[in-house]
């Protein structure tokens, strides 16, 4: 890996050097430029090519063989959205459930997608792999998610096991009549445990790898926001994802179609809304 200096352009200003993660950016203890530092590239092996020295050089002195000018930009600080426009995007999103059949753009996927990809990562390690399901694959999920339940109602209902189910598991006692209703549904043609998303996004990282929730739930939420900004729908598969714990690594992979020793994160249900909320309230 090369890293270069342009000493014409070069200010000293050792911006590069104070936002470098590695330390591989240090000053020359020599002058140049009149009398100016001017910034050298040490243990080169050690850059984690995140490219905050080339995005905080206001005078584009810094070459990095990783970021060729066609992958550098200039800020368009006239698109930033305000603090208050944030907020109110934050404040109004919802898991809004109503979704109906119409399918999401291919654009606005792409959108979430690129969205994902921006989100940090530990160590610029870029580990996540975000997998989209079709409807195919989000009906396979649904059925393996409602047997799942559905034979643990049968148990922990058992008419010798109820007894302690009620005392002792008193949560999954009361959650019994909303599972009812979902295998009402589900027999009828809908998918309730995936809120009948029309697409699915499926946020997973290498098997052991240290920081895979975390990686993963940054790149959820902004894809979730992403979403938000294009009036989809975002759903949190938190269900599906306690029913994916229980069953074997393997059969959960090709459930989600995921790569070999990827492990599931983070999973989000997409669809178009059948109308939007017109208010929020304090939370």
């Amino acid at each position: 890996m090369n890293i270069v200096f342009d000493s014409s352009k070069c200010t000293g200003c050792g911006r590069c050097a104070r936002v470098c993660p590695s330390s591989v950016i240090l000053f020359a203890e020599q002058t140049e430029n009149g009398g100016r530092k001017v910034p050298r590239a040490e243990n080169v092996s050690a850059c984690i090519e995140c490219g905050h020295c080339v995005d905080v050089c206001h005078a584009d002195a810094v070459q990095h063989e990783s970021f060729p000018k066609e992958r550098i930009h200039d800020v368009r600080t006239d698109m930033l959205p305000t603090p208050e426009s944030l907020k109110e995007l934050m404040r109004s999103r919802r898991s809004n459930r109503t979704i109906t059949d119409k399918p999401i753009p291919a654009d606005v996927m792409d959108d979430l997608l690129e969205a994902a990809r921006y989100a940090p990562t530990a160590e610029n390690s870029r580990r996540v792999c975000v997998t989209v399901l079709d409807l195919a694959d989000i009906q396979k999920v649904e059925d393996a998610t409602m047997s799942f339940f559905l034979g643990l109602a049968m148990l922990l209902m058992n008419p010798v096991v109820k007894p302690f189910t009620r005392l002792f598991l008193r949560d999954l006692y009361d959650e019994a009549p909303e599972l009812m209703r979902f295998e009402k549904r589900w027999k009828a043609g809908e998918r309730p445990c995936t809120c009948n998303g029309t697409r699915m996004l499926v946020f997973s990282a290498p098997k052991g790898y240290d920081f895979g929730w975390q990686d993963c739930n940054l790149a959820y939420q902004n894809a979730s926001l992403m979403a938000e900004a294009h009036g989809v729908s975002q759903i949190y598969m938190g269900l599906v994802q306690t029913a994916l714990r229980f069953m074997p690594a393997a059969k959960v992979r090709v459930l989600l179609r995921l790569p070999d020793n990827q492990k599931p994160y983070a999973i989000m249900s997409l669809g178009i809304p059948a109308f939007t909320y017109a208010r929020y309230t304090d939370r």
